[in-house]
C-alpha cells in the first residue's frame, strides 16, 4: 500500500493522463500471464504470431514475478495523451544510475540474465525491443485501446461535475481510499511507503492492466496512480443481446446498448457493430431521446455511453464479465 499525504489543493488540481509507454509496459502482464487478464484474450491471440518475431525473454523479463515493472518504463503522463517516440527518447537519455536503480528494485535478489551486462547496453536492447514491440502489438490496436483510455477520462469529468470530486475520485477503484489528509492505494503485490505529495503534482491514470490500482515503486518517484480504465480491454466483438432486452427495446437498439460498454464515438460504434455511420447515429439519438445514453464532445467526436437508465435496464441482463 502506498499512502501519500496531500492537502484538498492537491485534490482539486490533481489531472488524469494517459502515457503510452507506460500502457505499452504495463501490457506485458496480459503477455506473461495472459489468463490474469481474460477480457485481453482477443488482442493476446492476435499477437501470438508476432511474440515470435520478437526478443521474448527480454520482454518478460521486464515483468517481475509480483508484476511489477520498471519505474522508468511506467512515466507520469504529463499530457492527455503523450507520444511514445518523446517518450523512449527520454528513456533512453536516462542516467544510467536510475536505470540501475530501477532494475535492482525490481530484482532485489538478482537480474535475470535478460538484464544482465552493461548498463548502456542493456539500456539500448530495452529500448529497442520496446520501440519494437510497440509498432507490432500495440500500435495496430491503440486506437480502440486510446479510445476507451479517453472515455474513461471524458466520463470522470462528467461524473465529478454531476455528483463532486471526491465521490468521482473514490469511485476509480475500492483499492483507493481519501482521507481527509491522506491517499491510500493498494496493491496486493506492490510496495509499500508513505510519501508527501503535497505541492508536487497528482495524476490520475488509467489502465486496461491493473485489477487494483498501481503507484511508483519508491516514494521519490513523481506521485499518480494507476486505475482499472472502465470497460478495459473490450476489444471482442460485439455480444448478441439477452432475450429480454431484444424484446424491451428491438435487436438493433439492445444490442448496440449492451456493447456500449465503454465511451464510444459513432463511428466506433459503427465499425464493431458493421453497420454504417448514419444508421450508428440514428439509433444512438433514439437511445438518446428516451434518456438511455448520454454524451459529451471530445475534440470532434461526441462521445456515447450509458446513463444511470440504461444500467438499470440491463443491470439483471448482462452476462458476468
Amino acid at each position: 500500500m502506498v499512502s501519500y499525504r496531500i492537502t484538498e489543493h492537491d485534490l482539486t488540481t490533481a489531472t488524469f493522463g494517459i502515457s503510452v509507454l507506460s500502457e505499452t509496459t504495463l501490457s506485458l502482464r496480459a503477455v506473461w500471464r495472459p489468463e490474469k487478464y481474460p477480457y485481453m484474450s482477443p488482442w493476446r491471440r492476435a499477437i501470438e504470431p508476432r511474440l515470435a518475431r520478437l526478443d521474448l525473454e527480454l520482454l518478460l523479463a521486464l515483468v517481475a514475478p509480483d508484476y511489477s515493472t520498471p519505474e522508468f518504463l511506467n512515466p507520469r503522463p504529463v499530457s492527455g495523451t503523450t507520444d511514445v517516440a518523446d517518450e523512449l527518447r527520454t528513456v533512453a537519455a536516462l542516467p544510467l544510475r536510475v536505470v540501475d536503480r530501477d532494475l535492482d528494485d525490481l530484482y532485489p535478489d538478482g537480474r535475470p540474465e535478460a538484464l544482465v551486462g552493461p548498463t548502456p547496453q542493456v539500456l539500448r536492447r530495452i529500448v529497442g525491443v520496446m520501440e519494437e514491440y510497440w509498432r507490432t502489438c500495440i500500435r495496430p490496436w491503440w486506437s480502440p485501446l486510446h479510445g476507451n483510455l479517453a472515455g474513461d477520462i471524458t466520463v470522470r469529468a462528467v461524473t465529478s461535475a454531476r455528483v463532486g470530486l471526491r465521490p468521482m475520485l473514490e469511485d476509480l477503484t475500492p483499492a483507493l481510499t481519501l482521507g481527509e489528509t491522506e491517499l491510500r492505494a493498494w496493491n496486493p503485490s506492490g510496495p509499500e511507503f508513505v510519501a508527501d505529495a503535497r505541492g508536487r503534482g497528482l495524476v490520475f491514470v488509467p489502465t486496461h492492466f491493473t485489477p487494483h490500482a498501481s503507484y511508483p515503486f519508491n516514494a521519490e518517484a513523481e506521485p499518480y496512480i494507476l486505475y482499472p480504465a472502465l470497460g478495459r480491454g473490450r476489444l471482442a466483438l460485439p455480444e448478441p443481446a439477452p432475450e429480454r432486452a431484444v424484446q424491451l427495446l428491438g435487436a438493433t437498439r439492445a444490442t448496440l446498448l449492451m456493447n456500449l460498454r465503454e465511451p464510444m464515438s459513432s463511428t466506433t460504434v459503427a465499425a464493431r457493430r458493421r453497420i454504417s455511420v448514419s444508421a450508428a447515429n440514428q439509433q444512438l439519438r433514439w437511445l438518446r431521446d428516451v434518456g438511455l445514453v448520454t454524451c459529451v464532445r471530445d475534440g470532434r467526436s461526441l462521445l456515447y455511453f450509458r446513463t444511470s437508465a440504461a444500467e438499470a435496464v440491463l443491470g439483471d441482463l448482462d452476462p458476468p464479465t
